[in-house]
């Protein structure tokens, strides 16, 4: 599924309406700008999996506050969505209310949220040809485009370059993020939302063999590339999974605006894991952990044993959202999720 993408917008809000509870009060004015980073579709992490070396497009944007992107120099976060998902993840518009990264605009961030390969408005390369290491090492290219500035934008004028840039991954987003930060060392802080490499529940189990039986059996074609499967083989899968309290009218938008997965990103999941166990105590930079109280995917205590893993780090975070579910952006709670990653941020500099 292929999401239209219009010319630079600019939208005036005011700080009332999205700037989260907590967050300083004042006028923002937001601007989203369409972007697009050329890569390579590499894999030089730890993690052994197989991808084609070809050149494909990411197509994001960038959403901040006017002022911040006015010039070169500051700091912005790149938001990494999970399975099913995509960029509108971030930027929900369906129903009023859920549009995260307008919300972080409005109290003073910057957030860089894309479709990952094989999504949405991204190129789509045949599904066994991406890979967990591979979408990290499509993260560090992202990364390392951000800081030199040497993406593409619509707008007129040279994109600008980032200082500091933190990387925040939700779900398999978040294994994506634990790989790019230790096999690249480039981040200045990390973010793993709903995602932990131990205490998944019997159904995550149960969703990722049926994924699997359905790339074994030649996978189904998103964008006319072949090897894909969705992860909840209905509807009714896929909700079970991502929500446990959210507005039935974002849940029945979701499931129009849902990805099928590259097979090979689920294939990969399990050897990301057991690098992960060895790796992800040499990570450095801050951490934060977000995990609803209530997700039928990582159940707690999978958000504690999670932080224990962080033994690198003198500075981790774990926060649990009562009746939350794995979507968390998704989620009535979102407000306070958003919050609670605001102030994490900007307590950080960013």
């Amino acid at each position: 599924m292929r999401i239209a993408r219009s010319a630079a917008v600019v939208i005036t809000v005011l700080a009332c309406a999205l700037i989260p509870a907590g967050a300083a009060a004042s006028s923002q004015r937001v601007v989203t700008r369409p972007v697009v980073f050329s890569v390579r579709n590499l894999n030089r992490t730890p993690v052994s999996c197989s991808t084609d070396g070809a050149a494909y497009q990411i197509h994001g944007l960038i959403v901040g506050p006017a002022s911040s992107l006015a010039r070169s120099g500051g700091a912005a976060t790149l938001y990494l969505h999970g399975l099913g998902f995509g960029v509108f993840f971030w930027d929900f518009s369906a129903v009023p209310g859920y549009d995260f990264a307008a919300a972080m605009a409005a109290a003073g961030h910057v957030s860089v949220i894309i479709d990952r390969l094989g999504y949405g408005a991204s190129d789509h390369p045949i599904g066994t040809q991406s890979c967990i290491g591979g979408q990290a090492d499509i993260a560090h290219q992202i990364v390392q485009q951000l800081r030199a500035g040497t993406y593409s934008t619509t707008n007129k004028g040279a994109p600008i370059s980032f200082a500091r840039i933190a990387l925040v991954g939700h779900s398999a987003g978040g294994a994506i993020a634990q790989v790019e930060s230790y096999s690249f060392r480039d981040v200045d802080a990390l973010g793993v939302l709903s995602w932990a490499d131990q205490g998944s529940s019997t159904l995550a189990t149960t969703d990722f063999l049926q994924a699997g039986s359905v790339c074994m059996n030649g996978g189904e074609t998103s964008d006319g590339a072949p090897g894909y499967a969705p992860f909840g083989q209905t509807a009714a899968d896929f909700d079970a999974a991502m929500f446990f309290d959210a507005d039935p009218a974002v849940v029945a938008a979701t499931n129009q605006l849902r990805n099928l997965d590259p097979c090979g990103d689920d294939n990969s999941i399990v050897a990301a894991i057991n690098e992960d166990h060895l790796m992800v105590p040499t990570i450095t930079v801050p951490v934060l952990l977000v995990f609803g109280a209530n997700d039928a995917l990582f159940p707690p205590p999978a958000g504690t044993e999670q932080e224990a893993q962080f033994l690198g780090s003198s500075d981790v975070s774990l926060i649990q959202l009562p009746n939350t579910g794995h979507a968390l952006t998704l989620e009535r709670s979102a407000p306070t999720f958003t919050a609670d990653i605001s102030r994490w941020l900007a307590a950080r500099r960013f």
